[in-house]
C-alpha cells in the first residue's frame, strides 16, 4: 500500500485530527446478554498498514465497538422493531453497536440511526471487498419498486428507502460496518456550514439497487403518468460531516438486479415541439447504475462558488476525509466525488460498462443533444493538501442515440473551478492507472503538486493541467510532472505565470507521436516519444 508523497509532501505533513479517545466501559456495563464482536474492526483491518494511515484513523477508537446490542436480545413484531427497541437501550447506555448476526432482516421503511449507533453484521470470511469472493452473510433487505403501467404507475413510496440518522447536523460516532444492504441507499448529510457532526465510518459493506426516481419525471405535459426515471443525483453513500469520514473497502453495484425497461417512454425532441415515443422498453430503462457511487462531503443545496478556499467554502475543506480500498461500479456521473483538507482518496476500484448509449439527455425529458454530457468521472475531488493514489479505474462515453457522437466528459481524475471544485494548494496524484485523464481542468490557482508515476491509457489527452479559465489566465506555481507513462498528450498551461513547473521522464506508450504542450518559460527534459509544441502565452 502507497502512502508517499514526493516533493515536500510527505505522508506524516497530512493534516491530522486527532482527538483523545474518551475513557471506554467495560463491555459487561453496556451489552445486551448475547453481546458479539467489541473489536475495532477498521483498526484491526489496518493493523499493518503504515503509521501514517493508522494516525489518520485513530479516532475510530472513539466508537464505542465494545458496547454491544444483539439484536436478537430484543422483541418485536418485526426487524425494524426490534431495531428501534436494540437502538433505545444503546441510546440510553451512551451509544454503541446494534449487532446483527447471519441472517436475512427485511425492513419495510427507511432506518434511522442516532447519535452513537452503529449497525454491524457478522465479519465474512473473506474481508477484501474488492475481491470476487468477498460476501456477507448479514443482509438487509428493502422493498423493490415493481414497475406499473396502469394509472399512476406504482407509488414512488413503496420502495427507494435509506439509511438516515435522526439529527444529520450533530450526530457523531455513526455508521455501518459487514452489512450486505439491498435497494436501500446511506444518506448522512448535514449543512455544510454549519454542522457539528463528526466520526463517520463506512466500512465492509456491499451495496446494490440504490436509484431515487427523479423528482420532474414524468413531465406532466407529455409524459404518461406511469413512467420512471432515474435519477442523475441520487448515490449509494452520500454523507457528510465536520470532520472524520472513513469509507472503506466497500463493495458498491456488483450485482445490480432490478433495473426495468419502459416501453412507450415518451421525450421532447430536440426543435419544437415534436414528442418522440420510443417503443422499445430497452431504450429508456430505468437503470440502478446511472448515478453517483460514493459522495463525500460535496452536497449543498445551493451548490458551491467557484474555485474557492476554506474562508469562503468551509464545508469543502473538513479534515480527515479518508476513501480507501473501495470496489465501485457505475455508468453515470461520478464513482468518488469528494473534497477534503488533507482528503486521501486511495487503493480503490472503479469500474464502468464499455458498451453504453443513451436515447435521452439527463433530465430524462428531452431528446439528447451530441454534445450532452453525462460526466461519466471516475474520480471528481477537490480540497488542499489532497494524495490521490494507487486507484484503478475504467471510464467509457456513451454513444449518443444511434449517431456516431459520443458524449463528452469521460475525466479518469478531476477537479475543475465550477461544481465544488476548489482552489489547488497541495496536491499529490501518483500511481494511478486508468483509461480517462488526469485534469486539472482550468482551475486559475495551481500550486504545490506532484503529478507522478501514473499509467494512463486511452483518448486524446493524457494529463492536462490549465490554469487559464475560459475568463481569464492563471497561473501555475511548484508544479512536478514526472515519470509517467501516458498514450495520449501532455499539456500544462498557466499563461499569467508559471514558475517552478517541471515536466521531466514522462514516457509516450502511444502510436507514433505524443505532442508535449507548455506555457513559455517552460522547460521540459528528458521526455520520450513526444514532439515539443509551441509554447503557450508570453515567452
Amino acid at each position: 500500500m502507497l502512502l508517499l508523497l514526493s516533493g515536500g509532501l510527505a505522508a506524516c505533513d497530512l493534516p491530522q485530527t486527532q482527538a483523545s479517545a474518551p475513557t471506554q466501559p467495560a463491555a459487561a456495563e453496556c451489552s445486551s446478554p448475547s453481546g458479539g464482536p467489541g473489536n475495532n474492526p477498521v483498526m484491526q483491518r489496518y493493523a499493518q498498514a503504515p503509521k501514517s494511515l493508522r494516525s489518520r484513523l485513530d479516532w475510530t477508537d472513539e466508537i464505542r465497538w465494545q458496547c454491544v446490542y444483539n439484536i436478537r436480545d430484543f422483541k418485536g413484531k418485526t426487524d425494524l422493531a426490534k431495531y428501534e427497541a436494540a437502538k433505545q437501550e444503546a441510546i440510553a447506555n451512551g451509544g454503541g453497536v446494534i449487532y446483527f448476526p447471519a441472517g436475512t432482516y427485511e425492513f419495510s421503511e427507511n432506518i434511522n440511526l442516532a447519535d452513537g449507533i452503529i449497525l454491524r453484521g457478522e465479519t465474512p470470511a473473506q474481508t477484501d471487498a474488492k475481491s470476487d469472493g468477498f460476501a456477507l452473510t448479514t443482509k438487509f433487505v428493502f422493498p423493490q419498486y415493481k414497475p406499473s403501467t396502469q394509472g399512476n404507475g406504482t407509488p414512488n413510496d413503496t420502495a427507494f428507502k435509506q439509511i438516515q440518522t435522526d439529527s444529520p447536523d450533530s450526530d457523531s460516532n455513526l455508521g455501518l460496518v459487514h452489512v450486505d444492504l439491498n435497494r436501500a441507499g446511506i444518506d448522512l448529510v448535514g449543512d455544510a456550514d454549519s454542522s457539528s457532526n463528526r466520526n463517520l465510518v463506512i466500512f465492509g459493506l456491499r451495496s446494490n439497487n440504490v436509484a431515487e426516481p427523479d423528482p420532474k419525471v414524468p413531465h406532466p405535459d407529455y409524459q404518461s403518468p406511469w413512467l420512471r426515471y432515474s435519477y442523475r443525483f441520487a448515490a449509494n453513500i452520500r454523507i457528510s460531516a465536520r470532520e472524520n469520514i472513513l469509507v472503506a473497502n466497500n463493495r458498491i453495484n456488483d450485482a445490480i438486479t432490478d433495473s426495468f425497461g419502459q416501453a412507450n417512454y415518451q421525450l421532447k425532441a430536440l426543435k419544437g415541439d415534436r414528442v418522440i415515443t420510443h417503443s422499445d422498453p430497452n431504450r429508456v430503462p430505468f437503470d440502478y447504475a446511472n448515478h453517483y457511487g460514493i459522495v463525500v462531503n460535496r452536497s449543498k443545496d445551493n451548490g458551491f462558488q467557484y474555485a474557492t478556499d476554506a474562508t469562503q467554502e468551509p464545508g469543502l475543506f473538513r479534515p480527515g476525509i479518508t476513501i480507501l480500498d473501495n470496489w465501485v461500479y457505475h455508468t453515470m456521473r461520478v464513482g468518488i466525488h469528494a473534497s477534503g483538507q488533507g482528503l486521501l482518496i486511495q487503493g480503490n476500484e472503479v469500474h464502468d460498462n464499455l458498451q453504453k448509449q443513451w436515447w435521452t439527455d439527463p433530465t430524462g425529458t428531452r431528446e439528447p443533444r451530441g454534445s450532452v454530457t453525462y460526466e461519466n468521472r471516475a474520480i471528481d475531488w477537490s480540497g488542499h493538501d489532497v494524495t490521490i493514489a494507487d486507484n484503478q479505474y475504467k471510464v467509457y462515453r456513451h454513444r449518443i442515440t444511434d449517431s456516431q457522437y459520443l458524449s463528452v466528459d469521460g475525466e479518469g481524475i478531476l477537479i475543475q473551478e465550477c461544481c465544488g471544485g476548489s482552489s489547488i494548494n497541495g496536491l499529490s496524484i501518483q500511481g494511478n492507472r486508468g483509461n480517462g485523464y488526469i485534469g486539472l481542468y482550468k482551475v486559475p490557482q495551481i500550486k504545490n503538486v506532484r503529478i507522478e508515476a501514473n499509467d494512463i491509457t486511452g483518448g486524446r489527452e493524457s494529463i492536462y493541467v490549465n490554469a487559464d479559465t475560459n475568463n481569464a489566465p492563471g497561473s501555475l506555481e511548484d508544479v512536478a510532472i514526472a515519470h509517467n507513462k501516458v498514450s495520449g498528450n501532455l499539456l500544462v498551461q498557466g499563461s499569467q505565470s508559471s514558475q517552478g513547473v517541471t515536466v521531466r521522464k514522462n514516457q509516450f506508450t502511444g502510436s507514433n507521436t505524443g505532442e508535449l504542450t507548455t506555457s513559455c518559460g517552460v522547460e521540459p527534459s528528458q521526455n520520450q516519444g513526444f514532439a515539443i509544441m509551441p509554447c503557450i502565452g508570453p515567452k
